[in-house]
């Protein structure tokens, strides 16, 4: 987990690489900036997979980032067999349970309600991702590879 700390009295963002100590700032608003330089920093083979997600789609930066979170707390669990259809359960961001991942002959499907409600974006082939599929997806490219 990356821990980013608000400053009050100095009206900044901290965050202090664990590794070296070095503390960083960045203004207030800007807790996004801190974090994608935190996971710049920590995990660059992450960031450079969120950074190609995004210039090949540009309509999931906004997911793309939250999935990237969602990987940095080691939210997805991603099944050696199916499970059925389901490839893999994904921490919801707000801590309150898990979507299951389901791979069928169309794509893939996710539980959550920004996907069942037909909000999540499409790419230019058609698919929806929402950032739990996004978070499922960079995972296989950045994580599975290590074991």
């Amino acid at each position: 987990m990356i821990d980013i700390n608000y400053n009050r009295q100095e009206k900044q963002y901290e965050w202090i690489e664990p590794e070296s100590g070095e503390r960083f700032t960045f203004p207030a608003k800007q807790k996004h900036e801190a974090f994608r330089f935190a996971v710049s920093m920590l995990d660059s083979e992450l960031y450079e997979a969120a950074e190609r997600m995004i210039a090949d789609h540009p309509q999931l930066e906004r997911v793309t980032w939250r999935a990237v979170e969602l990987v940095c707390a080691n939210g997805i669990e991603v099944f050696p067999a199916p499970l059925g259809n389901v490839v893999a359960m994904v921490e919801s961001s707000d801590g309150y349970g898990r979507y299951a991942l389901e791979q069928h002959d169309a794509g893939h499907s996710c539980q959550c309600e920004h996907f069942t409600s037909l909000a999540a974006p499409l790419t230019q082939s058609g698919e929806r991702y929402c950032k739990h599929l996004v978070a499922y997806r960079l995972y296989l490219r950045t994580r599975e590879t290590r074991f």
